[in-house]
């Protein structure tokens, strides 16, 4: 997995949350799909790294959502991707 395909996911989440809004979570899934990840275990996979660098959040209820973490918005604006 390349480090392309983190940081293609973390750009869709954050565009996701600057459309909705802070406090939303997003299905990591459907991201995973935008950006042409078709195997739900490479998005387990990227989702399950990038929360270990802080970058995002898992929903405690719905394991399937997702939110970006201010860590991971600092990372994208300070184009350290």
């Amino acid at each position: 997995m390349s480090n392309e395909a983190f940081d293609k996911f973390l750009l869709k989440l954050f565009e996701r949350t600057a459309d909705k809004g802070q406090k939303f979570f997003f299905s990591k899934y459907e991201i995973g799909r935008e950006i042409g990840l078709s195997s739900p275990s490479e998005v387990d996979r990227i989702v399950e790294i990038l929360a270990g660098d802080g970058y995002v959040l898992n929903n405690k209820v719905k394991s399937e959502e997702i939110i970006i973490t201010d860590k991971g918005k600092e990372r994208l604006e300070h184009n350290q991707i």
